[in-house]
């Protein structure tokens, strides 16, 4: 009997045992603090105790640097009166961040949380040390979701990674598709050292987009030559370099006014939408009539969204006369079948320059009864006439 009661108590022992929770450590706690609820004061006391507790410290330092750097960036740490503590923290630990440290936090950029503006101020704070791990992340395609950021760190850090572009651009083992992308880095640096090597690559390079993304560079480097190279690719049979040339656009002093307009029917989405950007840059009235049809085009939303934003520009800057009865007459258009296209027009016409263009229409043209009509009588999706609805109650003037 007492060996079956011995054997029961040691499985109740075992069961208790296995049902008990596992420890959760500071790192954990730390960790969630931060990344998850933005506690950064309370995430740096379990990151501290993590610190000393963790045999792989990598991860603890990683991100206790970066909860410092996000309490200063929002203002955290000044509210709590631990700014200056917190300064002369980041500041040393910024000093000492070795190359596993900015490993693990790249792979909190990547992981896209609120500490995403503290966590790329801090690398381009620790500057030229960064610039062969993005380098080499961007050549392998690691953490593709965050490339932007990436450029925005090495153009951020400026002339101190200028050679480790170059060498990276002169490799002939990296990707044509990242050559453009650290030449565009490059061009948006500034810095005309580079000129004679980005005018070597030009030389020896067989790849027509890169080519022109090169052309675009040396332009922004101060060399005005490549300006009737970048306005040729705009009628490129080579989508490459059309889609290179568009995107230089908005940078080019004196754009040709009259193929930016033409490209904006282009086949392709991205020079349609480049092109779209530009005009905002470099307004022009021309260019109204093909922004008004690039909203019923075949082109992507964002591409769309960026037309409408363009006009509302222009109608802001009043040089866009009539255009809230153009866009009137689209929305009544029956051609018109696809409603996201139709609620786009109604919340461009809600925008205050087409409200006052409504406002100021002449009485003849009856604008706020054409929207009344279209709304009561002939619209018949709820999306569209809850839009509708929302742009009726701001005409002040409607039938009765």
């Amino acid at each position: 009997m007492k060996t079956v009661l011995t054997i029961l108590l040691v499985i109740t022992v075992m069961v208790v045992g296995c049902q008990q929770k596992p420890v959760i450590t500071q790192l954990e706690v730390g960790r969630g603090k931060l990344l998850e609820a933005g506690l950064a004061l309370e995430a740096i006391e379990h990151l501290k105790r993590a610190e000393e507790e963790e045999v792989n410290k990598f991860e603890p330092r990683a991100l206790l640097l970066i909860a410092y750097s996000y309490a200063l960036l929002e203002g955290i740490a000044e509210v709590h009166d631990v700014e200056s503590q917190y300064q002369e923290e980041r500041t040393r630990r910024v000093t000492q961040l070795s190359e596993f440290e900015i490993k693990e936090i790249l792979k909190i950029i990547n992981q896209r949380h609120r500490v995403q503006k503290a966590a790329i101020q801090l690398l381009i704070d620790k500057g030229e040390d960064v610039v062969p791990l993005l380098v080499d992340n961007l050549v392998s395609g690691r953490y593709q979701n965050v490339h932007r950021d990436f450029a925005q760190i090495l153009t951020a850090i400026g002339s101190k990674g200028l050679d480790e572009l170059m060498t990276a651009v002169t490799d002939a083992n990296t990707p044509i598709t990242v050559k453009v992308q650290f030449v565009r880095i490059i061009g948006d640096i500034g810095d005309s050292s580079a000129t004679s090597g980005l005018e070597s690559v030009m030389e020896t390079s067989m790849n027509a987009g890169l080519k022109m993304e090169l052309n675009a560079a040396l332009y922004l480097l101060g060399n005005t030559k490549y300006k009737e190279n970048i306005i040729a690719g705009l009628t490129d049979s080579n989508l490459n370099v059309r889609q290179a040339a568009a995107k230089s656009m908005a940078v080019l002093n004196e754009p040709p006014t009259a193929a930016m307009v033409t490209a904006l029917k282009d086949s392709d989405d991205t020079v349609r939408r480049d092109i779209a950007k530009a005009l905002q840059k470099h307004p022009h009235p021309s260019a109204i009539d093909n922004l008004i049809e690039l909203l019923t085009s075949n082109a992507s939303p964002n591409t769309k969204l960026i037309g409408v934003n363009t006009l509302n520009l222009y109608a802001e800057n009043g040089i866009a006369n009539g255009l809230a009865g153009r866009l009137i007459a689209l929305l009544t258009n029956p051609d018109v079948v696809n409603h996201e296209d139709r609620i786009r027009i109604v919340q461009l016409l809600k925008k205050p320059p087409l409200l006052k263009q409504i406002e100021e229409a002449d009485k003849y043209d009856n604008l706020p009864s054409q929207v009344y009509d279209y709304y009561a009588n002939k619209e018949t999706n709820g999306m569209v006439k809850e839009v509708l609805n929302e742009l009726l109650l701001l005409i002040p003037e409607l039938p009765e």
